[in-house]
């Protein structure tokens, strides 16, 4: 699909992140969860959009998916790393990272770090019939 295509298509989700105004929102925005790793997801406005069922929080607006697995996801639907995606977004959240939602360094990395290992946690935990796809592990240039 062309680009201009994908961003006429995502418009109305694009105006509704902005008129919602996704900004760094106080830390009891979003369900606070017992996990202390879901503190930085909270703090830093991801769980206005998305929730983390495995971290036992949830959206205040539901809009994006659930990032229990946003580390195979991204790869998946992306075809890039996890950590390449947080530091080059694309559509949507190329729109939030840019201008509502803002990251530091340690802030993505702390994120991947997190994401990766609950992935690990989740693959563990699924019954070896269910298929399922490995990360993309390759970092595009």
């Amino acid at each position: 699909m062309r680009p201009a295509i994908v961003v006429g298509l995502m418009a109305p989700l694009i105006l509704m992140v902005a008129a919602h105004g996704v900004v760094r929102r106080p830390a009891t925005w979003g369900v606070a969860s017992r996990d202390p790793r879901a503190a930085i997801f909270v703090q830093r406005g991801c769980s206005e959009c998305h929730a983390i069922a495995a971290l036992g929080v949830r959206a205040t607006t539901d809009v994006g998916p659930d990032l229990t697995f946003a580390y195979a996801d991204v790869g998946n639907r992306y075809d890039v790393d996890l950590r390449w995606f947080l530091d080059n977004p694309t559509g949507v959240m190329g729109l939030v990272l840019v201008s509502h939602v803002y990251l530091t360094q340690a802030d993505r990395d702390s994120i991947a770090r997190t994401l990766e290992r609950l992935y690990g946690e989740r693959r563990a935990d699924m019954d070896a019939d269910v298929p399922s796809f490995p990360p993309v592990r390759r970092i595009k240039p």
